[in-house]
């Protein structure tokens, strides 16, 4: 047998290492030397097949993997390229997945003996040290990923079917997209029901005895905390105080520190870049991987917050020389792992050398690559440094004169001491400005000015954005870390939410799945039972369950429920949301409110005999008319345009439709500054969402939106 014109007896090299991507065999290449050959096998090699199932569930749910298009001449190569005598390391990524890929290599290639090897960062040293302390594959993860493939694959190929019949062919449902859109829908549940009531922020301005204003907030009413309800209660509260000059009743100074944040793990990683960066998800584990693969940080796939001690020893030198001895914490910052079953002996994400010049990223991956980068670099450093120290005052004060009804205002803030960590991280929430306010004294005297009142209406619950979402699913145990950019991605591309900016809400159609997941499947959705099921995944993992047993309780018990609905849920009840007084074009018979792909309509009640429909009204009433403009008629023929609902979100469509198809996009009136033409919103690579010019590629304006402050603890 021959590789590249030369017998294995002649190779030059002693040694095969085999990783994933061949961006990083590249890189360990540099490290390894002339006895070292590196390979890659651009990812998995076998999986399940797309067309059927792929499961025999009659015999112990035994998976029927197949060789992956085009992944059979990868192997063969493989197979040549192991020299006679020499050793083969498999290093493909220290997870679970990547436990089974080097799995599936060994078997479909028909390896003898390969040793397993982990590079946690892909640097010199560590590339080295790992291939002098190879292992095996552990067959324990190996059977939790294939547990985890083979539930996913059960679950979502099964239920499919029935929502294919139930509702429509190509809708989907998974055992953690389905939960996850749950949790949307359910907050949007919350927001429809909301009432808005009424209360007012009441203040004092007052004058101290410089001429100094200060504003104090109202605080308490006998005792208790107050908020005015509406403006006859404020009134009454201005009477009752009158003209009264106010007391400094009480002065509370404290000192309070505020310890570092942690490192950075793969679900924190994903939130801070999609509250401070705007990545989404997918974009994040994206950058990230390209980040690890070029030897720039440590694995991105990982929920535990462990520095090394050297590591550590590193930052702690580097905060020293670069801000001082006073910024390095006394001693070490360790930090807890929320993750029950977070290794240890894996890293949180940090840069593999503290010293690297960030220009260097930039000029070799980008400006997004590097804004990542110093993201990671920031929390790593800033987690190994001395807390914040700030100085708290709040004044307590009241009418000079008590009397019933006894009102308390406040005023107060912080002032900084010592900015700590923050002199890395940045400073968060500014602190007030306390100047005028260390003035006051115990028992001074401030006259009253005016009352400052500010009518306001409670707001409904807030939408979940990728940041929130994802840390709801880790605070309930749903899913782990690197599932979370997947399951995002596809409950959005299967048009079962939407984006609003950065929030997201459920579409019609993912509202109707859900209702039907929740109605007929109550187990499969529910919170507690998902975060079980990631258990016994885990416990796969360790050894402490086996494989038949979870998979056959979890499949039994689904294909009951599915069998229970297939026989007893009409489609029409699922589809059909109510009835209309609109008649029908076609037959002028009655109308239903219908679910379709795109939204709901109105079809005609003796569908599909007879096939009328018309488009459900109050889509065009509904839109806010300023932010977008309302184009007054039809760019090919001038007929009346109406507003519809495609694949691809809200547009414009003549209303002769089919036969004039003219369209026009649902543009911003807001105006391109550099031509003129309205601007319109775009999603991008990514699946981020911006606002661009709508005569692109003529005008190619994209309006730039300043990124946040990061105000939130992950």
């Amino acid at each position: 047998m021959y590789f590249n014109g030369m017998a294995k007896s002649e190779l030059k090299y002693k040694n095969l290492v085999v990783v994933e991507s061949p961006s990083k065999a590249k890189t360990i290449n540099k490290y390894l030397g002339g006895d070292f050959k590196v390979m890659a096998t651009v990812g998995h090699v076998i999986d399940l097949p797309k067309s059927k199932l792929g499961v025999d569930v009659d015999n112990n749910y035994e998976p029927e993997f197949e060789t992956i298009y085009g992944k059979g001449k990868i192997i063969k190569e493989i197979s040549k390229a192991v020299p006679k005598g020499g050793k083969v390391y498999l290093a493909m990524d220290p997870d679970r997945e990547g436990e089974a890929i080097a799995w599936h290599l060994s078997n479909v290639a028909k390896l003898k003996s390969p040793k397993r090897v982990t590079f946690h960062e892909i640097t010199e040293d560590a590339i080295k040290e790992a291939i002098k302390n190879p292992g095996d594959v552990n067959e324990n993860l190996v059977e939790a990923q294939k547990a985890r493939r083979v539930l996913d694959r059960l679950v979502g190929y099964k239920l499919s079917e029935l929502i294919w019949k139930k509702i429509w062919y190509g809708l989907s449902a998974g055992r953690v997209q389905s939960v996850a859109l749950r949790l949307v829908v359910e907050k949007e549940e919350e927001r429809d029901v909301f009432k808005e009531e009424e209360y007012w922020e009441v203040s004092v301005k007052l004058k101290d005895a410089t001429e100094s204003i200060l504003i104090a907030k109202l605080a308490t009413k006998d005792g208790k905390k107050y908020v005015p309800k509406n403006k006859e209660e404020v009134d009454l509260l201005e009477k009752e105080i009158g003209s009264s000059k106010f007391l400094v009743k009480d002065i509370a100074r404290k000192e309070v520190k505020k310890h570092a944040y942690p490192p950075l793990t793969t679900s924190t990683m994903q939130q801070s870049a999609n509250s401070i960066l705007g990545f989404t998800s997918k974009r994040t584990m994206g950058i990230a991987q390209v980040l690890y693969q070029s030897g720039y940080i440590t694995y991105m796939r990982t929920d535990s917050v462990f520095l090394s001690k050297k590591s550590i020893n590193d930052i702690r030198k580097l905060v020293e020389s670069k801000y001082g001895k006073e910024y390095i914490s006394e001693k070490p910052n360790y930090y807890k792992n929320r993750s029950k079953n977070a290794q240890e002996a894996h890293e949180a994400i940090r840069p593999t050398d503290f010293s690297l010049d960030i220009s260097q990223i930039e000029k070799e991956q980008g400006k997004a690559a590097a804004n990542l980068y110093e993201l990671i670099w920031k929390r790593a450093v800033s987690s190994q440094m001395s807390e914040k120290r700030v100085e708290a005052l709040k004044v307590t004060l009241q009418p000079k004169e008590p009397k019933k009804p006894e009102y308390i205002f406040t005023m107060g803030g912080e002032k900084t001491l010592f900015e700590g960590f923050r002199k890395v991280l940045g400073m968060g929430k500014q602190d007030d400005d306390l100047q005028e306010i260390d003035k006051i004294k115990k028992g001074d005297e401030l006259e009253k000015v005016e009352f400052v009142n500010d009518q306001k209406f409670t707001q409904p619950p807030a939408r979940y954005t990728e940041a929130s979402l994802i840390k709801k699913l880790e605070a309930l145990g749903i899913g782990r870390p690197s599932t979370y950019a997947t399951i995002i991605s596809t409950i959005q591309s299967r048009g079962y939410i939407e984006m609003e900016g950065r929030s997201m809400f459920p579409t019609d159609v993912g509202r109707v799945v859900t209702n039907f997941l929740r109605d007929n499947f109550k187990r499969l959705v529910d919170y507690e039972y998902t975060a079980k099921v990631e258990d016994e995944l885990d416990d796969i993992a360790l050894g402490k369950k086996k494989y038949v047993p979870v998979i056959d309780e979890e499949y039994k018990d689904m294909m009951k429920n599915i069998k229970k609905a297939d026989k007893d849920v009409n489609k029409e009840d699922v589809v059909i949301l109510g009835k209309s007084d609109e008649k029908c074009p076609e037959c002028k018979g009655e109308m239903v409110v219908r679910i379709g792909r795109y939204g709901k309509f109105l079809s005609c009640s003796k569908f599909p005999e007879c096939k009328g429909m018309k488009e459900l009204e109050g889509e065009e009433e509904s839109l806010d008319y300023e932010k977008y403009f309302k184009p007054e008629k039809c760019p090919e023929c001038g007929s009346k345009l109406v507003l519809k609902r495609g694949k691809y979100g809200k547009f414009w469509a003549c209303e002769t439709y089919p036969k004039c198809k003219g369209v026009v996009p649902l543009l911003l009136n807001e105006k391109c500054p550099e031509c003129g033409h309205h601007l319109v919103e775009r999603k991008g690579r990514w699946g981020k969402f911006f606002t661009g010019c709508s005569n692109y590629p003529n005008c190619k304006y994209i309006k730039k939106v300043k990124a946040k402050k990061e105000k939130e603890e992950f």
